[in-house]
């Protein structure tokens, strides 16, 4: 991994919570703790954060944001794809359990849904439709896949496809499964996305599937988005991984989700 997309991993961690130890740093960065502090130091450089014993935490002038901060910006994917992987390899195996054979499948965009996209090699025939390129790109090498591409404006740096023509093809289609990956939960609104172009792929997505099954690791619930793309109880069934708070899995059964801990 490059030192720049270290640094935005770290950066990324940092906006989620106050402070980041540095054996979440090495777990996240898959790099050594000398590799890691090395990144620290030139991020202090940049006074982008400040080191504390153990740790980093956000630079005095940035200050904590609280339950009504503001939406930060959603990592590129390269960077996003390499944070808590084994959980979304957890994920993804939960939901291939929910595949059978001869179904018809929506992949929304994300790097949770791309990890799930990995493992469809082994159920034929499927048919899907996706306006993910990483996606799109892992279902091409497996002929048991009939693929389609839903093509449309490119999302730079997410590798995602929106807009009218996109929509357009979703509007001609109808899937068993939708499986879609968010950006954040709120526990109060329901599930975000940062993205306004894709805000409305995915909702067509859920309207043109039987069910729908949310994609999402345990930090989606710490983090705040800007757009709601539905309600917590408007998708058959949430997976995330055992990583998620017991307070937050209480206050999911309070509200009636069905949802998976892997």
């Amino acid at each position: 991994m490059l030192k720049e997309q270290r640094c935005a991993i770290i950066l990324s961690a940092l906006k989620q919570k106050s402070s980041v130890t540095i054996d979440e740093l090495v777990t996240l960065t898959q790099s050594s703790r000398s590799t890691v502090h090395r990144d620290i130091e030139t991020l202090v450089s940049r006074h982008s954060l400040q080191k504390i014993r153990g740790g980093v935490m956000k630079p005095k002038d940035d200050p904590v944001p609280g339950p009504a901060a503001s939406p930060v910006s959603e990592p590129p994917f390269l960077v996003r794809q390499d944070m808590y992987l084994e959980e979304k390899q957890r994920i993804a195996a939960a939901a291939h359990q929910y595949v059978k054979p001869n179904e018809t499948l929506f992949l929304g965009g994300g790097t949770t849904v791309y990890e799930f996209a990995k493992t469809l090699y082994d159920i034929k025939p499927l048919y899907i439709a996706t306006n993910d390129l990483q996606s799109a790109f892992a279902l091409a090498e497996f002929p048991n896949v009939d693929l389609n591409v839903l093509g449309g404006s490119l999302r730079q740096s997410h590798y995602s496809l929106n807009g009218y023509f996109t929509e357009q093809m979703i509007s001609q289609m109808h899937a068993d499964t939708a499986f879609i990956g968010i950006d954040a939960v709120d526990l109060n609104i329901g599930y975000m996305n940062f993205s306004t172009s894709e805000i409305r792929t995915n909702k067509l997505m859920i309207q043109a599937s039987h069910q729908t099954i949310i994609l999402c690791d345990h930090s989606k619930f710490e983090s705040v988005a800007f757009v709601n793309i539905c309600k917590l109880t408007d998708i058959d069934l949430l997976i995330t991984g055992k990583e998620l708070k017991d307070s937050h899995a209480e206050r999911l059964k309070e509200l009636g989700v069905n949802f998976l801990r892997v």
